[in-house]
Order: structure tokens, then sequence, then C-alpha cells
């Protein structure tokens, strides 16, 4: 994937890189950002054949982890569904004799109400699912390296390898958890790119990672 904002080379998003995008300038950080948003036209996205890639398509906007990023709120529904795709036979069988099971057990104790009743359908499993409230874990809401960890494997779960942009990751994260990150990412196939606003270049925090700077006066470093 190459990103490119005009006035500068296109920058290569490599899956397994953590790739940073970072500038001084209040301007380009909200073109940028904006751009990738598909908000305005100021970012195009293109192949490693360089052929366009339209931003819908190529990227998906996350934002601040811990301002934007609501797990469960992108997610459950989604992982409900797949639930449901990657359960076996045997095991859909099994889930489904247990309702019935425990529907005619609370038939059989209907009794107590002196009136007659019965169970007109066993309920899909997939409303069984649904109604369980399976969810992602809620502890992960205040844990901003949780929350990245967890919101990659869930794309790559769900077979969603478009670009992941995030921004203010530097805000929140430890050296030894951006390293963490980048020995975690070295391992998916899947692009991931950090925007992020400084006064100055941190290449020293940003160690390992695929950094480009542009401070306030348009100059790439």
């Amino acid at each position: 994937m190459n990103l490119t904002y005009y006035g500068f080379r296109p920058f290569k998003i490599t899956p397994g890189k953590v790739v940073v995008l970072a500038t001084g300038s209040p301007h380009i950080y909200q073109e940028i950002i904006l751009g990738l948003q598909d908000r305005t036209d100021t970012v195009k996205l293109s192949d490693d054949n360089f052929t366009t890639v339209t931003v819908g398509k190529g990227a998906q906007w996350y934002g601040d982890p811990l301002l934007n990023v609501d797990l469960n709120a992108l997610f459950q529904r989604k992982l409900q569904t797949r639930l449901l795709k990657v359960l076996a036979d045997d095991q859909t069988v099994g889930l489904v004799d247990g309702l019935q099971s425990l529907l005619s057990q609370l038939l059989a104790d209907s009794y107590l109400m002196d009136v007659p009743l019965e169970l007109p359908e066993t309920p899909e499993l997939a409303k069984l699912i649904k109604f369980s409230g399976i969810q992602l874990v809620p502890d992960l809401r205040d844990d901003v390296y949780g929350i990245l960890e967890t919101l990659v494997k869930t794309l790559i779960e769900l077979n969603d390898h478009r670009m992941v942009v995030l921004t203010n990751v530097g805000h929140y994260l430890q050296v030894s958890q951006l390293q963490s990150l980048v020995r975690f990412m070295a391992n998916i196939d899947l692009p991931i790119l950090l925007i992020e606003f400084s006064s100055t270049k941190q290449s020293d925090y940003f160690r390992n990672c695929d950094y480009h700077y542009i401070d306030s006066d348009f100059v790439l470093w």
C-alpha cells in the first residue's frame, strides 16, 4: 500500500511494519486526518503497482485508541456471526441439543402454572448466540496496548486486511509497549499506520518503526 500526500513522495505502508507519519504542522496533521477519514481528497492511496485504491476500500480510520475505539461497538455483532461460521458441525449439533434439552426442562417445569403452555419452535443458534451477549472482555477499555492488539487480532479473524489507521498512539504507550507492538506486528499480514502530531522529531521513541517526520516548515526528515 502507498500513501501519497501532495508535495511529498509516496509513503510505503508495508504489512509487518509499524509505519508512523508524524508532523509538527497543524495544517498537515489536519489534512492527513481528514483525507484518511475520506472527508477530503488530500490523501491518495494506491496498491503496490501504484493502481489507485479508494480510501474507503484501502483503509479504515479508527482514530484515538482510547477515545474512539470501542471494540464491542465495532465488532460484537460481526464476531457473533463469525463464531457461528467457525463452529464445527458436531459442535453446532451439540449446542442445539443442549438448547432443546434446556427448553424441554423449562416446559416440563411449567406445570407449576395451571395454564397450557407450549414451545412453538426451537430458537435458531444464531439467535441464541446473539441473546447470549457474548462479547470481547470489557477490561480492555482502559488498556491501550490491549485495545491495539485485540483490534488487530479481530481484524485478522474477520479477514479485514484494510490498512489500520490510528492517531495519538504515542500519547499512551510506554517505550517498552511500543516495542511490543512492533514485535507483534512483525508477524501480522496487516498494514498499520500511526498518525502523530509532535513539535519535534521522535526517532528514538519510534525506533524500529518505519518513521517519517514532516516538520513545521514542511520539510520531510
